[in-house]
């Protein structure tokens, strides 16, 4: 167990943030700066995510690079136009069918953390990005044309409720098949389900929130295991306490996976025999437990993960659904350790 002493602070409120950065602190909570999201949403337009540990990444940047981003601004600026004017509105065609396990799946991952999300649609498949209301967890999905029976789309955007989308898809068993497509006259979902039909009203994408930007980290540490194992630290951890710390350990080639509560600790050590591939240095970064547990929910349990980490930054946690034709991408903001 570690005797790196621990923030007690309580875990980040998630009613009184506004702004569209994620910003670890030292007492554990997501601090609001409201001047600095209204400087963002009027200059950029996007969100971005990132940690007080990760921005400073981005002042490493050569002015080389800086000269190369400027003599490119004009065609960065006609691309972003283009971009824009193809995702703004509803695709003018979109019909697919899918096995119901399969988009029960897609769902319920976003449903982690937000109840409606924008579905970037097109001819090789759906995306959607989303960030917590606390600006603490990020969800970046890509579901491919192939993990559909069938699929056929045009570029668009789609606002969906993602609460009254999951309750619609109880109806089907695993292996239903389900027919889901969009009628451009009523803005409307056509959901079909072993011969039911539903009818799904679609949300203006600018009422929901605005998509959060990937920041660029280079995190030191790389751990790939079963994602079984993810579930069962989480689950002894929870017993304990209301974080979770993943601490490297480069000479042994050892991951401890461990919590620390008032009274009792817990800890799981995985070595080289327990992992397929670790990247080491020494490191330990400390995570809120409701968020790690909610990405654990969806965790395959017989399939690798990864999780990428670094002292103090950002986790990652990238694993594939659909039988490979889903790729999931997770990020959680530290806590920060005193």
């Amino acid at each position: 167990m570690s005797t790196n002493t621990e923030s007690t602070a309580d875990a980040q409120p998630e009613d009184d943030i506004d702004n569209l950065e994620i910003e670890a602190d030292p007492e554990g909570t997501v601090e609001e700066d409201a001047t600095d999201a209204t400087t963002n949403e009027e200059v950029d337009g996007e969100a971005n995510i990132d940690s007080e540990p990760a921005a400073d990444l981005t002042d490493e940047q050569d002015t080389s690079e800086e000269s190369i981003a400027e003599a490119s601004d004009e065609a960065d600026a006609e691309d972003e136009t283009e971009e824009e004017s193809v995702l703004t509105g509803p695709p003018e065609r979109f019909q697919a069918a899918i096995l119901g396990g399969e988009l029960k799946n897609f769902v319920s991952t976003l449903r982690v953390i937000v109840d409606e999300a924008k579905l970037t649609v097109g001819p090789d498949g759906i995306t959607s990005r989303a960030v917590d209301p606390a600006n603490v967890a990020m969800y970046d999905l890509e579901l491919s044309a192939a993990a559909f029976e069938s699929y056929e789309s045009s570029d668009g955007l789609l606002g969906v409720n993602l609460e009254r989308f999951e309750s619609v898809l109880k109806l089907a068993k695993k292996d239903d098949l389900v027919q889901v497509s969009f009628d451009t006259s009523t803005y409307k979902l056509l959901i079909v389900i072993d011969g039911v039909e539903f009818t799904m009203a679609c949300i203006d994408p600018d009422s929901i929130r605005q998509e959060p930007e990937i920041p660029e980290m280079e995190l030191p540490i790389s751990l790939t295991v079963g994602g079984s194992q993810i579930s069962r630290a989480v689950k002894a951890a929870d017993m304990v306490s209301d974080h979770i710390g993943f601490r490297c350990v480069e000479a042994d080639e050892t991951v401890f996976i461990e919590a620390e509560g008032d009274t009792d600790d817990v800890s799981l050590r995985l070595t080289a025999d327990e992992y397929e591939s670790l990247d080491a240095v020494d490191g330990r970064a400390l995570f809120s437990l409701d968020y790690i547990k909610n990405i654990s929910k969806k965790l395959p349990k017989t399939d690798d993960v990864t999780l990428t980490f670094g002292d103090q930054f950002p986790m990652l946690v990238d694993y594939e659904i659909a039988d490979g034709e889903c790729s999931v991408a997770a990020m959680v903001a530290p806590r920060i350790e005193t």
